[in-house]
């Protein structure tokens, strides 16, 4: 599976560089996670960041191609007796490939696969602090959306929900099915 991640990384490289107008970037920012179970467990949202590179390609006139490379933690929380408030959090390398479309110089709208690859997963609380990654599937596939502004040339925001199609469990559990959701807020810099 390294060798898919690190295949489909030197393609969007390859990629990026065969276009003629490319515009690099560096992005950060919050993100709001929670998971979607079947069993209707009481699951609570976990705020955690992600950060990373982005780069944009000019296909036609207003449409855009947008692949990304970021560190995201996503996670949820739950109470878990005798601990308390639990929180589960999880460490994804993240490739967005989404289609952007620009109303204007300003404002786009993005949608696309989000391809990611688990690195870490952990439980904690008040008296636990332990690995679960072997309790996780390593690779989970989204579609996301979203808007985004263009203060300046250098400057953007955007938002974006990001809608886990890939159930998160490695074994069935008696949680459930459950489902990664994510949304975003982040800043760009961008390298013009």
């Amino acid at each position: 599976m390294k060798k898919i991640i690190l295949l489909a990384i030197i393609n969007t490289c390859f990629l990026t560089y065969s276009f003629g107008q490319v515009n690099w970037g560096y992005k950060a920012g919050i993100n709001l996670s929670r998971i979607s179970n079947s069993s209707h467990n009481g699951f609570t949202s976990n705020l955690n960041f992600n950060t990373g590179v982005v780069a944009t390609c000019k296909l036609e006139k207003n449409y855009f191609l947008d692949i990304e490379c970021l560190l995201s933690l996503k996670g949820f929380n739950s109470v878990l007796i005798p601990g308390g408030t639990t929180a589960t959090n999880f460490s994804y390398l993240t490739l967005p490939i989404l289609f952007e479309y620009k109303t204007s110089n300003k404002l786009y709208f993005q949608l696309g696969p989000e391809l990611n690859y688990l690195i870490a997963a952990k439980m904690k609380n008040s008296s636990m602090n332990e690995p679960v990654i072997d309790n996780y599937k390593k690779f989970d596939i989204s579609v996301a959306g979203g808007l985004g502004y263009n203060f300046s040339k250098k400057i953007g925001l955007e938002t974006r929900y990001i809608f886990g199609l890939s159930k998160i469990y490695a074994k069935s559990d008696i949680l459930g099915s459950a489902y990664n959701r994510t949304f975003q807020i982040n800043l760009i810099y961008w390298f013009r």
